[in-house]
């Protein structure tokens, strides 16, 4: 079968982490990947890289938003978008169009009405309150020929219509190549000494986009608590601003230590390519989000034999078990956050009976192969079904003037 993946950006997350998982181990007996997705960022190369054809598109700036004039840019977005996508997803003619976030699931199924092409939404988001996220629900559930895939029982639930009898979300949780971040003893060593922190010392980290819904600034403030308790302490803000006003966040962060006084005590690494490294030289792993679709950062830091904390922001609690394989606190609950890091920094033995567990969570339910084997199950229901099939459309295409792995 031919499976055309769009992304609406190409700036690599965790949703295009997802993707390019997906079409490298993807059997290629049992698909034809392609690729459609804008030139910016490093998702096309690395998809070239993996020896997928790749088409360039426009990228899509579209935000749920209440000011008027943003909202007006968004929706032009969009629009500008549709008619060179439709021509390119006709032209390319899939058995199934994989889109692998709402946004692009959004144009997807715009472009292409009037068709009979087969879609894939992938959410990889919790829909937020707003007026418009009604539409999205009603357009993710308008057709037969469309199919909506969450990350998590959380993002399933978000896109909701107002009703659910007879609508079907179903659940692929993200899977990680685990391999690649099996703790080993004599890498923990040499990072630790690489980044000087001493053995004596506790290392916190968060990882991930430097972003508000992170919760960096809560988490800075907890540790400051953590300092007081645990004076060896240090913290670790390992990722970086990737959109919008993310550098004014990070600016803010960056005031907050100084005001607090932490100097040392808290250091931003930036964007790194070692995080598996990283991950085995931390001695806990703090997910503090305000919301988090699923928090693949999660499963990555167990693997790693890690103790982690996350919130319970939307899909962590589908990851942990609460008190097993690690803690789960409620948002924004300051104390609750401190205390479980103060307990586990003081109880090495806890920690250690945490990792273990969370190492045969995450090879139990969340490995690459598990993810490939359930992608591949819903691809042939998919094709079995009774639903209107994609090859034949009611409309004319217009031949495209890109070569496969060539940029417009």
């Amino acid at each position: 079968m031919r499976i055309v993946f769009y992304n609406h950006t190409g700036l690599v997350s965790g949703a295009e982490k997802m993707l390019l998982l997906s079409i490298a181990n993807l059997p290629r007996d049992v698909a034809e990947v392609i690729l459609v997705c804008p030139e910016e960022g490093s998702l096309q190369s690395e998809a070239i890289a993996l020896g997928i054809p790749t088409y360039t598109c426009r990228p899509i700036l579209a935000r749920f938003t209440y000011n008027p004039v943003l909202l007006v840019v968004y929706l032009w977005s969009i629009v500008r978008a549709l008619y060179e996508v439709r021509n390119t997803f006709i032209s390319l003619s899939p058995d199934i169009l994989q889109a692998n976030t709402v946004r692009a699931g959004i144009v997807a199924s715009l472009a292409t009405m009037g068709t009979r092409m087969r879609i894939i939404w992938h959410s990889h988001d919790i829909l937020p309150a707003h007026a418009l996220t009604t539409l999205v629900r009603l357009l993710a559930h308008s057709s037969r020929r469309i199919q909506v895939v969450a990350c998590s029982k959380a993002a399933a639930y978000s896109l909701r219509p107002f009703t659910s009898k007879g609508v079907s979300v179903n659940v692929i949780h993200n899977g990680i190549e685990a391999a690649k971040f099996r703790g080993k003893p004599d890498v923990r060593k040499a990072k630790r000494e690489e980044m000087g922190l001493r053995p004596a010392s506790f290392a916190v980290g968060i990882i991930g986009q430097v972003t508000r819904r992170k919760g960096h600034l809560g988490l800075i403030r907890a540790f400051a608590d953590l300092q007081s308790a645990i004076p060896e302490a240090v913290l670790l803000i390992i990722g970086a601003p990737l959109f919008h006003k993310d550098h004014e966040y990070l600016a803010v962060l960056e005031q907050e230590v100084a005001a607090l006084q932490l100097g040392e005590k808290v250091r931003f690494l930036g964007q790194r390519s070692d995080i598996p490294a990283l991950m085995q030289a931390l001695d806990l792993i703090v997910l503090n989000s305000d919301v988090e679709p699923f928090a693949l950062v999660l499963i990555e830091a167990m693997m790693t034999g890690k103790p982690v904390i996350a919130t319970d922001c939307g899909g962590p609690p589908e990851i942990i078990h609460h008190g097993v394989d690690g803690e789960i606190v409620a948002v924004g609950d300051r104390p609750a956050l401190v205390s479980a890091m103060i307990r586990l920094a003081r109880n090495p033995r806890l920690r250690e009976q945490y990792g273990k567990a969370a190492i045969c969570c995450v090879e139990l339910k969340f490995s690459s192969e598990q993810y490939i084997s359930k992608w591949c199950d819903q691809y042939r229901r998919i094709i079995t079904s009774t639903h209107p099939t994609s090859g034949s459309t009611e409309v004319a295409s217009e031949n495209l003037e890109m070569q496969a792995g060539v940029r417009k």
